[in-house]
């Protein structure tokens, strides 16, 4: 009879009891990835590689988005799980449904398959040669992260007592928010402020325009076998300063050669990768603060098929 109440209790639950697991499964496993790329970036920052990996170099995007995502999920993944285990402590939900043991065993088999990759990708770089400190400390972290969600899941998994206070719980959630706290604190330390992140932004696009413009001067030259004269047609002032609005410096200062100037807001540290990846091979990639000319030359091609070859030099001048 009284299995038949609670039976009955239960009854309509699964949907709630789905929605929670499942809630809990997805934020944990987006606050392990985000935990993990602020952790990342913060190896790369103060744990640099000796060896040129574009990989292993630090970057403000991905931490920004670790540091958004931890803020965010950390709140979300605590109430959804406290409020999952508050339902079973007052027996609304059963822990022993089938809905909370088939996710669980879910989260195990993440976490084993992360754990186990990671070991194997880890044993392939030291047999390669790269046994640097950064990919050593990344490892770590990442077993960590996945062994620790192992472990909390096994030991909820095997827990058979809902109607009391789990101590190893209560340090569980204590830890998350300790480590978390400490993650999102070392991010904000060495994260651009917004105004910085505005002002890359600025350089970034100035840096596509001269890109642009400098294109079409090319394609300028090798339809009529001259360099324009000024930018005023069209096709070249479309492309302004983002912040001024003004058009951009151009003078012509030989029969194929010419220069481009902008000013920049900021210098590029080349240690960073979410610089130089504008303009392609561009010189002007690597720009540095304040006023700043590009000389560039059209060479006719041997080829007529391909147009001609753009051959970028640089002058700096700094006000």
């Amino acid at each position: 009879m009284k299995k038949s109440s609670k039976s009955n209790q239960l009854k309509g639950k699964g949907a709630l009891d789905a929605f929670l697991n499942l809630l809990s499964l997805a934020t944990v496993g987006w606050l392990a990835i985000s935990l993990g790329m602020i952790l990342f970036q913060l190896i790369n920052k103060f744990v640099p590689a000796k060896a040129i990996d574009y990989v292993a170099r630090f970057s403000q995007s991905p931490l920004k988005v670790g540091i958004a995502s931890v803020v965010i999920i950390t709140p979300i993944f605590l109430a959804v799980s406290a409020w999952l285990h508050h339902n079973y402590k007052l027996g609304k939900l059963d822990h022993k449904s089938g809905i909370h043991r088939w996710l669980t065993y879910l989260m195990l088999f993440v976490s084993a398959l992360t754990i186990i990759g990671r070991l194997i990708y880890q044993l392939f770089r030291f047999l390669d040669g790269d046994y640097a400190l950064p990919v050593i400390l990344k490892t770590l972290v990442i077993l960590v992260i996945a062994g620790s969600i192992f472990g909390y899941y096994l030991y909820d998994l095997i827990r058979k007592d809902f109607s009391k206070r789990s101590l190893t719980s209560q340090i569980s959630f204590g830890l998350v928010i300790i480590i978390t706290l400490a993650a999102v604190i070392g991010g904000f330390a060495v994260v651009d402020s917004p105004a910085h992140a505005r002002a890359v932004k600025l350089d970034q696009q100035r840096i596509n325009d001269l890109y642009n413009i400098d294109g079409l001067i090319g394609d300028y030259y090798w339809q009529n076998k001259e360099l324009p004269l000024d930018l005023s047609a069209a096709k070249f002032s479309q492309f302004k300063d983002p912040q001024t609005k003004k058009a951009y410096d151009y003078r012509v200062l030989g029969q194929k050669e010419y220069e481009l100037c902008a000013t920049f807001s900021l210098a590029v540290d080349p240690n960073e990768s979410d610089y130089g990846y504008y303009g392609g091979n561009k010189d002007w990639s690597y720009h540095q603060v304040g006023y700043q000319c590009f000389n560039s030359m059209v060479i006719d091609s041997l080829n007529s098929k391909t147009g001609p070859e753009f051959v970028p030099q640089v002058e700096a001048i700094n006000n």
